[in-house]
């Protein structure tokens, strides 16, 4: 019920001016610094808990990295709770659940060109078993393969607390945690981080999302990255 109701939050920023679009520029040039210098490709993002934004924050990111010139995959890899395709309004008849479930599938079924540079994946049929779907050994190979197309793949993942987002993780580069700020306590963040740590899941750093601009009231994003 939450969930449904947070339903109006998840959209796509247009505007290219104020302090939100910013914010994004300012995460995307430290990510772009950090993913040169330690040669990181393949980004997952995760969260916390379950309604912190995650989804909206991370098909944001991609659309404002394409728009610096980089050419961006993303996939919707939360198999349980998909929202990628609602955000982009595509339709989810074919997607990574499919392609992980039917090696006849052309692995560029479920591809949805956005803009010149951003291509989304959706997540396709949900299926009964995702952990089970995610652990076989196509996943690797498609990210691979994906990652000669592309210069950034970014992966929407559950919350960190389900098994399906450390076995993404450990197919990534590395992992974006995305914290709804004022709501995840320090306490959750600590156990995030420290699952991560026992998982070898290397954190490339934390998005405080929703952040309170004092002046106008208004929400918008702020980054922590890690230099």
């Amino acid at each position: 019920m939450v969930i449904k109701k947070k339903e109006k939050a998840r959209s796509l920023i247009l505007n290219e001016k104020g302090t939100v679009p910013e914010q994004f520029r300012n995460i995307r040039a430290s990510i772009q610094y950090i993913a040169e210098k330690k040669k990181i490709k393949t980004i997952m993002a995760t969260s916390c808990r379950q309604g912190e934004g995650k989804s909206s924050l991370i098909a944001n990111l991609a659309m404002f990295m394409s728009k610096n010139g980089k050419r961006v995959l993303l996939i919707d890899g939360d198999l349980r709770l998909p929202t990628i395709h609602q955000i982009f309004k595509l339709t989810n008849y074919v997607g990574l659940s499919d392609l992980l479930k039917d090696e006849a599938f052309n692995r560029y079924e479920g591809i949805h060109k956005i803009n010149e540079h951003l291509d989304v994946m959706t997540s396709g049929a949900t299926p009964y078993n995702p952990s089970e779907l995610l652990s076989d050994s196509l996943l690797p190979e498609l990210l691979k393969e994906y990652e000669e197309m592309y210069d950034f793949i970014f992966v929407d993942a559950p919350p960190i607390g389900l098994s399906d987002s450390i076995i993404i993780a450990n197919y990534c580069d590395a992992t974006l945690i995305i914290l709804e700020n004022g709501k995840t306590t320090k306490t959750q963040l600590k156990e995030c981080i420290e699952k991560c740590k026992r998982q070898n899941i290397d954190i490339l750093g934390i998005i405080r999302n929703k952040v309170r601009h004092q002046r106008s009231g208004s929400n918008y994003y702020y980054d922590y990255l890690k230099k």
